[in-house]
């Protein structure tokens, strides 16, 4: 008997004996493999899927203590088909619970997405039923613009995670609850949208930087992006003043028509095919790629990874980023003014 019991525990994974992973399985026992990261746990159905969305958050957190320095509180990565009781998580002390598509999920959702874009794209050209199919079939075989599954979850799983960590870190009042509700008025927590945005934006992976990087660049150069359509992208970019004013693009969407997100809440999937973007989607897009590149430029001219955690706290505090700027911004080489911003951007471009 102790040799079967001491046999058993070396089949199960070593993390599932830590402290976090054993809270989590109990509150949780409908998953059967939980991997641990140093401040919370990717719980899954199979050991690859948990390990890599481990991996994935934990680099989040490395990404969040370099341009924030802020504490994380415990969370848990929930890969499952099965809904979830997300209750029992957090009673167990889990701050956050983020529901992740597992493979068979993403892939169905990937594929209907796909399909939908295609096929909606296919009736605003007016092509017909054979046309129709034969671009189904050539969206369905691209995979998706952005790639699969893979570059999904180590790009977005902590873009997804940094929203949570931001309000939490800042207003941590307004982090409790459901943080799959955005609400009717605002997208994000109570900062403003571009900071919102742009802290999530800051915790993607490096292909993902890159790939924002990149359409920045052609967008500056008059260059269509294949995900964005024919849009005026340079104009859009350079409204710096614009960026820092306005609603994130997707909130009236969202208000519209939300999006059909999993049992519990997540992540919902949208797809809209190449060279097709509304412009709805467009402005999303934009929106994206401005705050990587305003996220640069500022780190750059400041020389400071978290000047950003400097904002945030000023405003967490109720004053505002041109306040900020007024007396702060001169210290780190910066402009005291939003206009004097808005020029210092716009040279060299």
């Amino acid at each position: 008997m102790i040799a079967l019991a001491f046999a058993a525990l070396l089949q199960q994974p070593a993390d599932v004996q830590s402290g976090l992973c054993q809270r989590a399985l109990a509150a949780a026992p409908a998953y059967s493999i939980c991997t641990e990261t140093p401040h919370g746990v990717a719980l899954a159905m199979d050991q690859a899927n948990a390990d890599a969305l481990a991996r994935h958050a934990s680099a989040g957190e490395a990404r969040f203590q370099t341009y924030f320095a802020r504490n994380i509180a415990p969370y848990a990565v929930t890969s499952s088909s099965t809904p979830l009781d997300r209750g029992a998580l957090e009673t167990a002390g889990f701050v956050h619970v983020l529901p992740w598509p597992d493979p068979e999920a993403f892939d169905r959702a990937r594929r209907q997405g796909i399909e939908a874009a295609a096929r909606q794209f296919a009736s605003s050209q007016g092509l017909g039923a054979v046309q129709a199919d034969q671009l189904v079939a050539r969206a369905l075989a691209n995979g998706g613009a952005e790639g699969g599954k893979a570059a999904l979850d180590a790009g977005m799983l902590p873009h997804e995670l940094g929203h949570l960590w931001f309000t939490q870190a800042f207003w941590p009042a307004a982090g409790q609850g459901d943080e799959g509700d955005e609400g009717v008025s605002h997208y994000g927590g109570p900062g403003p949208d571009w900071l919102d945005e742009l802290a999530a934006i800051l915790l993607e992976d490096g292909p993902t930087t890159d790939r924002r990087r990149a359409q920045m660049q052609l967008l500056l150069r008059g260059e269509v992006v294949p995900t964005i359509g024919p849009v005026a992208g340079r104009d859009a970019l350079l409204d710096l003043k614009g960026f820092l004013s306005r609603a994130h693009p997707a909130l009236a969407r969202v208000q519209m028509a939300p999006p059909n997100l999993p049992a519990g809440g997540g992540v919902a999937l949208v797809y809209t095919p190449a060279g097709g973007a509304p412009s709805a989607a467009a402005q999303e897009r934009l929106f994206y790629i401005q705050a990587r590149a305003f996220a640069d430029f500022l780190i750059d001219k400041t020389g400071r990874p978290t000047v950003f955690a400097d904002i945030a706290q000023a405003l967490a505090e109720e004053r505002t980023f041109e306040a900020w700027l007024s007396t702060d911004g001169a210290a780190l080489g910066l402009p005291d003014t939003i206009d004097g911003l808005d020029r210092l951007w716009r040279e060299g471009r």
